[in-house]
């Protein structure tokens, strides 16, 4: 059994580096192509596909598609379905271990990379949150790097090619018809709007438009793009339905954006029902801030699975639970 276990792991790698190998001859073949590589704890996929949406008005663009974020989902997405036409690839990169990242960068050798939000997202992967930082900012070791965009909560240096975001952010107005806000680019406050719900999602759509400028494309261009944005797939997307105003909001893991998602709630002035499970792969401290935060807004709450019923029964006394 284990000689057959280690034949059938040798044989799995060396097919493995065949595969990554054809994949960085594929890229090889894109001569002008430009690569933006997005990493966060929390948010990247929406500042994918947000990117994605405002690029593509002016580039023929191609991004991993769903939440494919791995070494192997990767090559199997350059090898099977990047169109030899595409101007910009845009890849998100997830990780479970230190090294994921880098890995990914090296194969890439992305000219811009974007980290998001960091957070405590799979903390039970990299124990401290030190760890999580340190995996995200090696997406900054592309031998390609022209420019990165990093968020304010990753404590790096000042480096010329690096901007922290969202620097210069003022969020006007967030309500259900959208958000508002101020940014500076290019040594001048613009003004934005975006039909997509969430302060929030200011901030990852800062990091679009910054891209989107470095890449070349006109501010007039941007906000045009911005203001026809659609929302990503249950992240705070709002659907009416039957008489009754819906937020998905279900791919959604992190306390902010679920706080977010709750105060947006509480300014509808109808009966108010939530459905959820609390945080997956957080703290006890989020979900207890979670839960009091749910006490204050919804009529009903019902709670999905056990892995937070005990935080919800002690900390939720005024209101319905169903379990």
């Amino acid at each position: 059994l284990v000689i057959a276990y280690l034949f059938s792991y040798a044989i799995e790698k060396m097919m493995f580096l065949t595969f990554k190998e054809k994949a960085k001859q594929r890229l090889r073949t894109f001569t002008e192509l430009k690569i933006v590589a997005i990493t966060a704890s929390f948010g990247k996929t929406s500042i994918k596909n947000y990117l994605n949406q405002v690029l593509s008005k002016k580039f023929t663009t191609y991004m991993t598609p769903r939440s494919v974020n791995t070494m192997a989902g990767i090559l199997k997405d350059v090898n099977d379905d990047l169109p030899l036409n595409t101007q910009v690839y845009i890849a998100e990169a997830g990780a479970r271990a230190k090294g994921d990242i880098d890995e990914i960068t090296r194969f890439l050798e992305p000219q811009i990379a974007v980290i998001g939000s960091v957070g405590e997202q799979h903390i039970e992967y990299f124990k401290t949150l030190d760890n999580i930082i340190y995996t995200k900012m090696e997406i900054l070791n592309s031998p390609r790097l022209e420019h990165g965009f990093v968020h304010e909560s990753v404590p790096i240096l000042e480096y010329p090619k690096i901007r922290k975001f969202p620097d210069s952010l003022h969020i006007t107005m967030s309500n259900l018809d959208g958000i508002w806000f101020d940014l500076e680019v290019g040594g001048k406050i613009e003004h934005f709007y975006a039909p997509i719900l969430g302060s929030f999602n200011a901030i990852n759509l800062t990091a679009v438009i910054l891209v989107a400028h470095q890449l070349g494309m006109s501010i007039d261009e941007i906000k045009l793009a911005l203001s026809e944005l659609k929302p990503v797939a249950h992240r705070l997307e709002l659907i009416k339905a039957g008489g009754k105003v819906i937020l998905d909001d279900s791919f959604n893991g992190n306390l902010e954006g679920m706080l977010e998602g709750v105060n947006l709630a509480s300014t509808y002035k109808g009966r108010k029902v939530i459905v959820t499970p609390g945080i997956v792969e957080s703290t006890e401290a989020a979900n207890i801030t979670l839960a009091k935060a749910i006490e204050r807004v919804f009529d009903l709450v019902i709670v999905t699975g056990d892995l937070n019923k005990k935080i919800f029964e002690r900390e939720i006394k005024a209101k319905q639970v169903i379990f």
